[in-house]
C-alpha cells in the first residue's frame, strides 16, 4: 500500500505520454461509487428537510389545537361602560354575562405628608446667637420632670440580671442624656447588645424602650432612683415581650418648642442676664415668670424689655413697636431653637449674652440654652456672593429696573446686601432683607401706597424674577388701630394693672372678654383687673392670623395687624360679656379690611432653597442631616456619609425600593420633601423607628408633620347588597362580583354608570379561524407532498456537481428535484389519515346539536360537492352565521366540542383529540421526530441522521481508497518513466560506443 507520494513530479518526460491525464481519467472511473453515495446522501438530506418542515407545521397545528382547549378561548368576556372616563371594568372567564350599575360617591386617594415649613435656612442671618439644642423635648431636664436619676436593672428571662449604671446622670441631665446613657450601657453588655434599645420619639416627645429581639422577654426596673416609676410604670417595673415590645414614658409630659417651660429646661426663673451690644450693657431678667412659664412667654417678656430700652431700639427712643427693635429673641420653628439676633441682617454690630451671676448667683438662662460657661457671643452670617447663594434659580449679571431706575447686578462680586444698598441709595424705596420670612421687602420711603414698579423689557438680569419681586405682593394687612390717643406710657402698658389705668384711660376697665375676629374666625380672650395691657396684647398676638399686637407709645395707640394681606382680609376687635377694653382702647367699632396696595412690596416666596442635587452637608438645610439610618413604613434606609449623598440620591433610594410603599419628591416651589403612599386609602405613613440613628426625617420636617390621610373609595352597586354603600381602600374593586374588576376613575352623577358584560365571541372566533388556517396549511402541505409527481430524469447531485453550479442554478435544480421525494410516504399518509378521522369525528356525551364540526357550519365542502373538491381535506366555514350564533348563544357547548376531557378518545373534544394524535408524531420520541429529528437541532440521533452518518462514513472510506489508488498510479507511472529514462540512457551510450568503434561511419 502506498502511503505517501510526492506531487513534485512531471510525467511523460521519457515516454512522451500525458501521464497525469491518464491518471485523472482512471480516477474518474474509480470515483463513480463515491458520487453515487453523495447523491444518495444528498437525496436523503432533501427528504429530511421536507419532513422536518412538515413536523414543524404539525407542531404549530398542535399549539393551535391546544389554544382551543383553554376555557379563556370560548369563555372570554368583554366589558363596556356607559362612560369609560368615569368607570371601566375587566372580566375574566368566570364572570357572568350581565349589567351592573355603580354610583361612585368618593374615590380612594393616597396619603401624603410634606415637610412642615421650609427646610432651608435664611440666605443670611446677620449677627445672632442660637441655642445649642432644640427647645424642650429631648432637651428636657430630668429635674424638670421631677425625676431622681438612679440605676436600672434588666432581668432577661432565662438569661440573668444586668445593671444599667446611670451614675453619671443628675437632675440637670436631659432626656437625651438618659437615652444615650442607657444605650451606652446596653452596647457595652454583650448579653444585651442588639436585644433592647432606648430612643426618643420626637413626634410624641416620649422616651421609649424597645425590645429588638422578640424571641426574648425581659423586665426593666428601678434600682436606686425613680426613672421607671416616674416615667413608665408606677409599680417601678415593666416587662418587654413579643406581645408588648415597646414601652413609652406615658407618665410624664415632655413639651417642646414654644411650649417647653423654664422648668423643663432647668432654667431658674430668677435668672438675670447681661446683654452687651455696641458698647451698651443692658440688664434683662425673667421677672414675673415661674418654672411653669413657657419659652414663648419668656420670649415675650424679654422682648418687651428690649422694646423699653433705648440702647436696643432704633432712634434710641422706646416706642413699644416691634419693628423698631435692633435685636430680638425669636423662636426658629425650622430648627426648634431659640435665637437672639439683630433684626437687620445688614447690621454688623455684634453682641454677647451673659448670665448675671454676680447679682443673681443662680442665673443660668444663657448657660442652659446658649453656652456652657454662661456667656455666648454672636456669630456673623452675612451671606455669600450672589453666584454662590442658594436661590431657587441662578441669578444672572446685568441690569434691572425698580421704580424706573436701572440698577446693575454683578453676581461674581455682589452680595445680597450690596444690591439692596444700591436700590435704597438709587430709588425712593428702602430695600431690606427679612431673615424671619426669608424675603426682600421694598418700602416707600414716604410711607405712601403708590405702586412700586419692578422690571423693564430692557432688563438683562433675572434678579427680580429669582427673588420673587416680580409677582410679589404690595397688598396691605388689615390693621385695627386706636382711633384716639390712650395717654399711656410704655411703662404703664407693660407693668400697670388694667384696674389702675383710669385715668389716663377714659374709664375704669371692666373685666370681661375681648373678641378678635380674623376673616370670620373668632377668638375670645378673657381678662381681669390685674392683667396688664401688654399681657392682653401678647395673647392677641398668639391668635392664628394675627401678625402683631402692641402698644405704640410714640402714637399712644394700640395696633393690631393681621398676617394675611389684601382687600379680602377682615379684622374686628370688640367687647363681649360685659367687658369694655376694646372701647377703652378706642378700637374701630366696625371691621377693618386690608388693602390691595400698601407701602411695602414683598417677595412672593422665600429666597433660600434647598439644593437637592448637592451633597446633604452642602444642600442648605437649616438642620444638618446626620449619618445613620431612618425608617419609613418599617423599611430602613442608610445615610452612610452626608458629605457624599445628595437629597436627590436619597429620593431615588426611596423610590427604587419596592417594599416601602411610598414615592418621594422634592417640591422646589415650597422647598420641601413630599411622601405619597403608593396605595390609596386611609392608611397612614409610618415615619421613624426606635432604632433610627439619623435625624433625616426630622431635619426634613417630616416627623411631626400633619399627614393628609387618604380617603377610601365609597360606592354602591345596585345589584349587590341592595345597593348599599361599599367602602374600599382602593379604586380597583375585585371582591364583589366574581371575575369582575371595576376601576373607579371619577365620581358619578346620581344615576350612576353601567358596566355591561358580554361574551367576547371575537376571541373564540379568532382562535377557531387561526386553527382552521394552520390546519388547512398543514393538510394541504402533506397532501401536496404525498401526491407530487417525481421527475425521475433528475438525479441527486454529487458534491462536485453542486460546486460547479451557480447559486441560483443550484437552487432552481434542487427545487425541481425535491418535487415528489415524499410521494406515497407512509408516515405522511398515516398522519393525514388520522387528522382527517379526528376532524370528521363525532364527540360523544355532548349536546347532539354540537357534537361535530359540521354542526358549527365547518366541513370540507357542501353536501353534494364533487370528490375532487373535498379529497384534500381542507376545512371551510360554510355557514358564518351558524358559527357566530353558536359562539354567541352557546359558548360552553362549543367549548365542549373542542376541549372536552375524557378517559376515552371518542369522548374527548376534537381539539384535544387532535392534539393527542399530533403529539404521537411531534413529541421528542414521536413517530416523525424519531425519523427526522427536529429542525435546527444539531447532533440529532434520528433514523435519517443515522443513515446520513453511515453514508458519510462510507464516503470517507471510499475517499481514502481513492487517495491510495491515485498515489499508487502515480508511483507506477513514475517507475515506468524512470525505467524508460534508464533504457534511453543506455541506448544512447551504446550508440556512442558503436560510433566510436566504426569511426563515425
Amino acid at each position: 500500500m502506498v502511503d505517501k507520494i510526492s506531487r513534485n513530479w512531471v510525467g511523460g518526460l521519457s515516454s512522451g505520454m500525458d501521464t497525469q491525464g491518464l491518471i485523472d481519467k482512471l480516477m474518474q472511473v474509480e470515483k463513480i461509487p463515491v458520487e453515487r453515495l453523495e447523491r444518495k446522501r444528498n437525496t436523503l438530506s432533501y427528504q429530511k428537510s421536507l419532513l422536518q418542515e412538515i413536523n414543524l407545521k404539525l407542531f404549530e397545528l398542535q399549539n393551535r389545537a391546544t389554544d382551543l382547549t383553554f376555557s379563556r378561548t370560548f369563555n372570554s368576556k368583554k366589558t363596556t361602560s356607559t362612560n369609560d372616563k368615569i368607570l371601566t371594568a375587566a372580566a375574566t372567564t368566570s364572570a357572568k354575562v350581565g349589567s351592573y350599575t355603580l354610583r361612585i360617591k368618593q374615590l380612594a386617594t393616597p396619603t401624603k405628608v410634606a415637610s412642615s415649613g421650609r427646610l432651608a435656612g435664611p440666605l443670611e442671618a446677620g449677627h445672632r446667637i442660637q441655642s445649642a439644642q432644640p427647645l424642650g423635648g429631648a432637651s428636657t431636664t430630668l429635674g424638670g420632670l421631677g425625676i431622681t436619676p438612679g440605676n436600672l436593672q434588666i432581668t432577661v428571662f432565662g438569661g440573668g440580671s444586668h445593671t444599667i449604671d446611670l451614675s453619671t446622670l443628675n437632675s440637670a441631665s436631659t432626656a437625651a442624656d438618659l437615652v444615650n446613657a442607657i444605650n451606652a450601657q446596653i452596647n457595652a453588655d454583650a448579653d444585651l447588645k442588639g436585644k433592647v434599645q432606648a430612643g426618643y420619639d420626637t413626634r410624641t416627645n416620649q422616651v421609649r424602650l424597645t425590645l429588638l429581639d422578640t424571641s426574648k422577654s425581659m423586665t426593666v426596673s428601678d434600682s436606686g432612683g425613680d426613672i421607671i416609676t416616674r416615667m413608665f410604670d408606677a409599680s417601678s417595673a415593666f416587662t418587654l415581650s413579643s406581645t408588648v415590645p415597646v414601652r413609652a414614658s406615658n407618665l410624664v409630659q415632655m413639651r417642646s418648642g414654644l411650649n417647653a417651660t423654664l422648668g423643663d429646661l432647668g432654667i431658674d426663673p430668677a435668672s438675670k442676664l447681661i446683654l452687651i451690644r455696641g458698647g451698651d450693657s443692658v440688664s434683662l431678667d425673667l421677672a414675673g415668670l415661674t418654672a411653669a412659664s413657657t419659652i414663648g412667654e419668656a420670649i415675650q417678656a424679654l422682648n418687651h424689655q428690649i422694646d423699653a430700652t433705648g440702647a436696643l431700639v432704633k432712634g434710641g427712643v422706646p416706642t413699644g413697636n416691634p419693628a423698631h427693635r435692633l435685636v430680638e429673641f425669636r423662636y426658629d420653628a425650622s430648627t426648634g431653637r431659640l435665637v437672639l439676633a439683630n433684626t437687620d441682617t445688614a447690621d454688623h454690630t455684634g453682641f454677647t449674652l451673659t448670665d448675671d451671676t454676680a447679682s443673681q448667683p443662680g442665673s443660668n438662662f444663657a448657660s442652659r440654652l446658649f453656652a456652657g460657661g454662661g456667656a455666648a457671643a454672636s456669630t456673623a452670617d452675612f451671606g455669600l456672593k450672589l453666584i454662590s447663594e442658594s436661590f431657587p434659580a441662578t441669578v444672572r449679571s446685568g441690569t434691572m429696573t425698580i421704580d424706573g431706575v436701572q440698577i446693575s447686578v454683578d453676581v461674581q462680586n455682589d452680595t445680597l446686601q450690596t444690591v439692596l444698598a444700591r436700590i435704597t441709595s438709587s430709588t425712593n424705596v428702602n430695600a431690606t432683607y427679612d431673615a424671619k420670612s426669608d424675603t426682600i421687602r421694598l418700602t416707600r420711603k414716604d410711607g405712601s401706597s403708590a405702586p412700586i414698579g419692578v422690571g423693564s423689557p430692557t432688563d438683562t438680569s433675572n434678579f427680580l424674577t429669582v427673588t420673587g419681586l416680580i409677582g410679589g405682593s404690595q397688598a396691605a394687612a388689615a390693621e385695627a388701630r386706636s382711633t384716639a390717643n390712650l395717654g399711656l406710657t410704655l411703662a404703664q402698658a407693660a407693668g400697670a394693672a388694667l384696674g389702675t389705668l383710669s385715668p389716663p384711660l377714659a374709664a375704669g376697665v371692666t373685666p370681661g372678654t375681648l373678641r378678635v375676629t380674623v376673616n370670620g374666625e373668632s377668638t375670645d380672650i378673657t381678662y381681669g383687673a390685674t392683667d396688664t395691657l401688654n399681657g392682653v396684647l401678647d395673647k392677641v398676638r398668639n391668635i392664628k392670623g394675627i401678625e402683631d399686637a402692641y402698644y405704640d407709645a410714640s402714637a399712644q395707640r394700640v395696633v393690631i395687624r393681621t398676617s394675611a394681606k389684601g382687600p379680602g382680609v377682615t379684622l374686628k376687635v370688640e367687647d363681649m360679656w360685659g367687658g369694655n377694653l376694646a372701647s377703652l382702647m378706642n378700637m374701630p367699632v366696625t371691621s377693618v379690611t386690608g388693602a390691595a396696595t400698601g407701602s411695602t412690596l414683598e417677595s412672593a416666596y422665600g429666597l433660600s432653597n434647598i439644593k437637592s442635587s448637592a451633597m446633604l452637608s452642602a444642600s442648605g438645610l437649616a438642620v444638618p442631616v446626620t449619618a445613620g439610618t431612618f425608617t419609613i413604613n418599617g423599611v430602613s434606609f442608610l445615610i452612610a456619609n452626608p458629605a457624599a449623598q445628595s437629597l436627590d440620591g436619597i429620593i431615588s433610594m426611596i423610590n427604587n425600593n419596592a417594599k416601602v410603599g411610598v414615592k418621594a419628591r422634592f417640591d422646589p416651589a415650597v422647598g420641601g420633601l413630599e411622601l405619597t403612599s403608593t396605595q390609596p386609602g386611609n392608611l397612614s405613613i409610618a415615619l421613624g423607628a426606635p432604632s433610627d440613628t439619623s435625624n433625616f426625617l426630622s431635619a426634613l420636617g417630616l416627623l411631626g408633620a400633619t399627614q393628609k390621610v387618604g380617603q377610601n373609595a365609597i360606592f354602591s352597586i345596585d345589584e349587590v347588597a341592595g345597593g348599599a354603600d361599599q367602602v374600599r381602600q382602593s379604586n380597583q374593586i375585585s371582591d364583589l362580583i366574581e371575575g369582575v374588576t371595576f376601576t373607579l376613575k371619577d365620581v358619578t352623577g346620581s344615576a350612576g354608570e353601567t358596566i355591561t358584560i358580554t361574551t367576547d365571541t371575537e376571541v373564540a372566533r379568532k382562535g377557531i379561524d387561526e386553527f382552521l388556517k394552520v390546519y388547512n396549511e398543514t393538510i394541504s402541505l402533506i397532501s401536496t407532498r404525498l401526491t407530487e409527481k417525481r421527475d425521475f430524469s433528475l438525479e441527486g447531485l454529487s458534491d462536485d456537481e453542486k460546486k460547479a453550479l451557480k447559486k441560483e442554478d443550484l437552487e432552481a435544480y434542487e427545487a425541481r428535484f425535491k418535487v415528489g421525494l415524499l410521494a406515497g410516504d407512509s408516515t405522511l399518509s398515516m398522519v393525514r389519515s388520522r387528522m382527517r378521522v379526528v376532524m370528521a369525528g363525532v364527540v360523544k356525551n355532548v349536546d347532539k346539536e354540537f357534537d361535530s364540526l359540521s354542526d358549527l357550519g365547518i366541513s370540507t365542502g357542501a353536501i353534494g360537492s364533487a370528490y375532487q373538491e373535498t379529497q384534500s381535506g381542507v376545512l371551510k366555514v360554510l355557514d358564518e352565521e351558524k358559527l357566530n350564533r353558536a359562539l354567541r348563544e352557546n359558548p360552553d357547548k362549543v367549548a365542549e366540542l373542542f376541549a372536552r376531557e375524557s378517559t376515552t378518545e371518542s369522548g374527548r373534544g376534537i381539539a384535544r383529540r387532535l392534539k393527542d394524535v399530533l403529539n404521537e408524531f411531534t413529541k421528542s420520541d414521536g413517530i416523525l421526530t424519531r425519523r427526522v429529528g427536529r429542525s435546527g437541532v444539531a447532533n440529532s440521533n434520528s433514523e435519517m441522521d443515522r443513515q446520513i452518518r453511515l453514508i458519510n462514513d462510507q464516503i470517507i472510506r471510499q475517499n481514502n481508497r481513492l487517495v491510495n489508488r491515485e498515489n499508487a498510479l502515480i508511483k507506477q507511472f513514475s517507475d515506468l518513466e524512470s525505467a524508460m529514462s534508464r533504457y534511453q540512457t543506455q541506448s544512447q551510450a551504446f550508440a556512442n560506443q558503436l560510433a566510436q568503434l566504426t569511426g563515425g561511419k
